[in-house]
């Protein structure tokens, strides 16, 4: 769950609060196919101007959120998560 100002959000499907990032990690057969899922969070990343720290090696991908500028998990993180969370789905 996360907090911005008075409203309570709930983390995107298979998106989890760890300390002060919004985390998730995808599953894929093979590099090739976690590469194209970080080449395609990159590109979103830049069209955003928001860009999370990316981890990932052969069949996965770790991203994680949050604002540095703010040093905290903003509205903007929860955007982008939505946005990573459709692009898996497509």
């Amino acid at each position: 769950m996360l907090i911005f100002g008075a409203e309570v959000m709930d983390a995107p499907k298979g998106w989890e609060q760890i300390e002060d990032r919004l985390m998730a990690e995808y599953a894929f057969p093979d590099f090739a196919s976690a590469k194209q899922f970080v080449d395609a969070v990159s590109q979103l990343s830049e069209d955003e101007n928001h860009h999370p720290d990316i981890h990932f090696g052969w069949g996965y991908v770790v991203i994680e959120l949050f604002t540095h500028d703010e040093e905290k998990i903003t509205e903007l993180d929860y955007q982008l998560a939505e946005k990573i969370s459709a692009l898996q789905s497509e």
